[in-house]
């Protein structure tokens, strides 16, 4: 499977999961990953799930470090949140900022690696 598509799809299902743990939970903070769950649907489905996926497809153990830092990542969020003021308790905006800007670019390298195969293709 392109990992292009993979990564899209994660994210999609990112945005999804949490716009649902926003609705049930009633905390709209979550859907922009301003809290300790937000943060960690973020960097579990949107960054760590596709590249432990696309590590597996390619073999590649730096795509590998950088989704278990991902899992490790959200689950430090988790525990962050419970000993803190709980899993919905708003932490500020620019988390999603960050986590929009790693999700992007790892697209944008998932797409510039498919054009130049494809481009190197048709020569």
């Amino acid at each position: 499977m392109n990992e292009s598509v993979v990564v899209g799809w994660a994210l999609v299902l990112a945005i999804l999961t949490a716009g649902t743990v926003a609705v049930v939970t009633g905390s709209y903070a979550t859907a922009l990953g301003a809290t300790p769950i937000g943060v960690a649907i973020y960097l579990a489905i949107g960054v760590g799930a596709p590249q432990l996926f696309v590590a597996s497809a390619h073999e590649s153990s730096l795509r590998l470090g950088l989704g278990v830092l991902a899992i490790v990542g959200a689950v430090a969020s988790l525990l962050a949140g419970v000993a803190t003021n709980g899993l919905t308790s708003e932490w500020g905006i620019g988390v999603v900022t960050i986590l929009l800007i790693v999700v992007a670019g790892v697209l944008l390298t998932a797409v510039t690696r498919a054009f130049r195969a494809g481009f190197r293709a048709t020569r």
